[in-house]
């Protein structure tokens, strides 16, 4: 809403909508009188912000809120009107109004959530500035729908608009909790990775893993004739990059069910990028070869998509303890979850970043 808003002074719906969040003493009856005075002058309402003191029987603690939110908007837009990217923009909009912070300073499980939604859509801000190096705020916001994905997925006894959706190829995008009730001949699971399906918050805690497990074993049953799993190496959240290992739920899918594929990636890429993932071939990215299609044993279905071998000595890591990486050198353990064959560390290698690696498929000693 802010970025609309930014884009579009005159949207009034989005301009009403951030009003007031973050909370800046702007009550309901401020936005009435200023809702008033932008009919009886014909005018935005984002024009009547501008005009504040025209409001006669406002309380000048309000106009005062509304003459600093007015301002917001203007620096805003002059930030965008300079030739900021999109991104850039996004990260203004959460650092100057003080809602990241406000999010991350709240004990919520929702407000952790639209946190992590917030960092998506940075990455994706960020994406499209790599993409279109000439594209403005205008362009991302028509690039990217932010509309409900349940408005456009078709009803189960809507025969018609199925067979429609089937042959003209559409692919229909929903959470887990949408999916329930609903089948398709193909369904992609995408994200299936500790710390993301899984979620991070999930891992130490039995009964929302269980409740986790429950929505993997949902979004895998939607799939009548083909199912796909995949998985990130790498996810980026506000700029920075993570090595994630595979889903555990992953080990639990039978082995005689599953066909493996995968593409050759480039080592020294990942490193340079990212960090190294054990395993992956030192080659460049190639298509899928069918020497490369394979069934695994359930026992190796947790591992990295290529040769890693697990390791029968995995460290127990405290946070605290100081180790040394084959690729990333010496590091300090910030973070520890899971045990044993699950045990996944977040450790600070300094220059090299912070990463969270799989203990059982990583090169780590223990000083």
């Amino acid at each position: 809403a802010y970025l609309r808003a930014i884009a579009n002074p005159d949207d009034d719906v989005n301009v009403r909508r951030i009003l007031n969040v973050p909370k800046r003493g702007i009550g309901d009856r401020a936005e009435a009188q200023l809702a008033v005075l932008a009919e009886r002058e014909r005018i935005s309402f984002g024009a009547a912000l501008e005009r504040v003191r025209d409001v006669p029987s406002l309380a000048t603690r309000s106009a005062n809120a509304v003459e600093g939110f007015a301002e917001l908007l203007r620096g805003l837009r002059e930030l965008a009107a300079s030739g900021a990217g999109p991104a850039e923009i996004l990260g203004e909009v959460l650092d100057r109004t003080g809602y990241l912070a406000e999010l991350r300073a709240s004990d919520d499980p929702q407000d952790a959530q639209r946190v992590e939604n917030l960092a998506e859509l940075h990455a994706v801000a960020a994406e499209f500035e790599q993409a279109e190096p000439e594209g403005d705020l205008a362009d991302f916001l028509e690039r990217v729908s932010l509309v409900a994905d349940s408005d456009q997925i078709p009803s189960p006894d809507d025969d018609a608009a199925a067979q429609v959706a089937a042959e003209q190829g559409v692919v229909t995008l929903m959470t887990i909790h949408t999916a329930k009730g609903l089948e398709f001949p193909v369904v992609f699971v995408t994200g299936l990775e500790d710390g993301t399906f899984p979620h991070q918050r999930s891992l130490a805690d039995a009964e929302q893993l269980a409740e986790e497990r429950r929505l993997a074993y949902v979004s895998m049953t939607r799939a009548r004739e083909r199912l796909y799993l995949t998985r990130a190496a790498v996810r980026t959240a506000w700029g920075v990059p993570n090595e994630l290992p595979p889903s555990r739920f992953l080990d639990e899918v039978p082995s005689e069910v599953i066909e493996w594929r995968r593409s050759e990636s480039s080592t020294q890429s990942l490193r340079s990028g990212w960090g190294r993932q054990p395993g992956w071939s030192g080659q460049r990215r190639s298509p899928v070869r069918d020497s490369e299609v394979r069934t695994r044993k359930a026992s190796s279905t947790g591992a990295t998509f290529g040769s890693a071998t697990p390791r029968a000595d995995v460290p127990e890591l405290d946070v605290g303890d100081r180790v040394t990486h084959d690729a990333y050198g010496l590091g300090t353990v910030v973070a520890v979850e899971g045990a044993g064959q699950h045990a996944v560390a977040k450790i600070d290698f300094g220059s090299e970043g912070t990463k969270r690696l799989l203990l059982r498929f990583s090169p780590v000693t223990k000083l």
